[in-house]
């Protein structure tokens, strides 16, 4: 089981009994992400299905012609920016717990 979680033999036999619960708790936060990535995706496939039928029927019924999307559709990007800082705090967060199991110091903000 340790070894799904990706941790190492020599890490499980040798290291801290806590190490395991944060690689434990590491490989189903990324299971998570990995899921919410997939139904995002998901999504946007079928955003981009429902437009291509709306434009078929449109100009196979309608009297204008309208055209299909030229670029692809993006996220505005205040919401990158608010999703890409969290994201990193979590990190770092999780290095600093990871490293206090190990009794390594802290993690500095260079990472």
């Amino acid at each position: 089981m340790a070894i799904t979680y990706g941790m190492s033999v020599k890490e499980f036999w040798e290291d801290s009994p806590d190490l395991f619960w944060a690689y434990r708790f590491s490989y189903f936060t990324k299971l998570k992400t990995d899921q919410d990535l997939f139904n995002n995706n998901a999504w946007l496939q079928g955003a981009y299905f429902y437009e291509a039928l709306v434009v078929a029927l449109a100009n196979s019924f309608g009297k204008q012609k309208v055209e299909y999307s030229k670029k692809p559709y993006e996220m505005a990007e205040e919401k990158n920016n608010v999703k890409q800082e969290t994201l990193v705090a979590r990190i770092k967060n999780r290095v600093s717990q990871v490293q206090t199991l190990m009794g390594e110091k802290e993690i500095d903000d260079k990472v």
